[in-house]
């Protein structure tokens, strides 16, 4: 009895039984724990991107509603530029950005807003709101007018190397018959830096990385697609409503004149399209983008950063100090590039230089005065 009960095998696990069993259970832990990574990222990119581009459409909404109502009378002016800016302290001008100033008709009730917003910065009694309802009661009251707005893109940082290739984008707005504010048409009204004077803007947003303008003459044909150039047929970078050459073509090519614009009859001339083009990038951004982990000179076509997953699709824009470069095929932690593209210049870039790149959004508005003779 106690041979055969010493004949029998203990029920369990082998030593190597149990290593194997705990070798499969890591390996699916790991498989586990990478899917729930890889769908997280997923859900960060898709509420970022979302995120991301409601800002920029509201910023799309506001200048729609801006271009919509430009005037066409004796008073009325436009006038779109590029102005560059020295980022990191070189003394080259690397950088540039877009400047728009416009003329357009205001109803009563931003006439009154404005008229209460001036009264206010100059310190002055608001009188009769207890009696008549405040700004409300007055609004009834206001007539219409002409507003003149200001868009343009300053750098963010001339200090943060990963900040000074973002800008922040300013507009400002004014009653063009307001004797106590200086006009957005004034030459000087900038200054020498580029910047606007305190209190004249007001910041729409941070984080831009690529903002373009670009206008439809008479002669442009666009429903094919925009093209840039100089020809008839093309759209152009910049504009002057009045012919007086106040873009300066010799700081920025995209400044050229276009032959499409033709002033006549004593009115402004207007575009009749126009296409806003944004990529924004937040600072919490910065945060999940790779960088630079070799020398990158300006005859490169390939770069190494320290983590190839977190490029974007290729075909995207991206964008190192201040040249922009196309990607193209990612392998591993290297990728393929075109460079100098979107009117930047290749150059060389340090190793650790951050690669940045945003959520495009487009917008077309068409001109209002200009919309019966126009056809697409």
């Amino acid at each position: 009895m106690k041979h055969a009960q010493h004949g029998q095998r203990r029920a369990g696990l082998t030593m190597v039984e149990l290593i194997c069993a705990l070798g499969i259970l890591a390996v699916l832990m790991v498989l586990v724990f990478k899917l729930i990574e890889r769908t997280l990222t997923v859900w960060r990119t898709s509420e970022t991107r979302q995120s991301v581009l409601e800002q920029a459409s509201s910023v799309g909404d506001l200048f729609a509603h801006d271009l919509r109502g430009l005037e066409n009378g004796a008073q009325g002016d436009v006038v779109l530029e590029w102005v560059r800016f020295d980022t990191d302290g070189d003394g080259v001008l690397e950088s540039k950005w877009p400047r728009l100033r416009l003329v357009r008709a205001a109803s009563s009730a931003e006439v009154a807003r404005l008229t209460e917003q001036q009264r206010r910065a100059n310190g002055e009694p608001q009188t009769g709101e207890a009696q008549s309802g405040g700004v409300q009661a007055r609004v009834l009251r206001a007539s219409q007018g002409l507003v003149e707005v200001i868009w343009l893109v300053a750098p963010a940082s001339l200090t943060d190397p990963d900040a000074r290739a973002e800008g922040i984008l300013w507009r400002g707005e004014r009653l063009v018959d307001d004797p106590a504010t200086k006009s957005f048409f004034a030459p000087d009204f900038l200054g020498s830096s580029g910047r606007p004077p305190a209190g004249a803007t007001e910041e729409l947003t941070t984080g831009i990385l690529w903002m373009r303008v670009l206008c439809a003459a008479q002669t442009s044909v666009v429903h094919d697609g925009w093209k840039l150039g100089n020809e008839p047929a093309d759209a152009t970078a910049a504009w002057d409503a009045w012919g007086k050459q106040r873009p300066d073509a010799s700081s920025v090519g995209w400044n050229q004149v276009h032959p499409g614009i033709v002033v006549a009859n004593g009115r402004p001339a207007l575009p009749r399209r126009v296409r806003l083009e944004l990529e924004v990038e937040r600072a919490s951004d910065r945060l999940r983008r790779t960088r630079l982990v070799q020398i990158v000179d300006s005859a490169d076509a390939r770069i190494a950063v320290d983590d190839g997953e977190r490029l974007p699709a290729p075909g995207s824009a991206i964008l190192i100090d201040s040249e922009w470069m196309e990607l193209g095929a990612v392998s591993g932690d290297s990728a393929a590039v075109k460079r100098a593209v979107r009117g930047t210049t290749a150059r060389s870039h340090t190793a650790g230089a951050l690669v940045h790149f945003g959520a495009p959004l487009a917008r077309e508005v068409v001109v209002s005065t200009a919309r019966e003779n126009w056809n697409p």
